[in-house]
């Protein structure tokens, strides 16, 4: 991952290419395309990926309660 102060046009964000631009704790960083290991997830990572499923839809409806409580401001987002 790489952080930049100015660029030829200054921060970006999305794809351009093989890089990634985004915003990342009020800084801008590039960052390599994700690749996609060619594998079938195991029943374990399975039964995990469900839990976080269940969670996630269970907080989605009160992130607005959960927000002034939980994580810290990180930077200019």
């Amino acid at each position: 991952m790489a952080t930049f102060e100015k660029g030829i046009l200054g921060g970006f964000s999305g794809k351009v290419g093989n890089v990634v631009g985004a915003r990342w704790r009020g800084e801008n960083v590039m960052r390599s395309l994700l690749k996609r290991g060619n594998y079938t997830a195991t029943a374990k990572q399975e039964e995990q990926r469900q839990k976080f499923k269940t969670l996630i839809g269970f907080l989605s409806p009160i992130v607005d309660v959960l927000n002034p409580y939980f994580g810290n401001p990180q930077g200019n987002l």
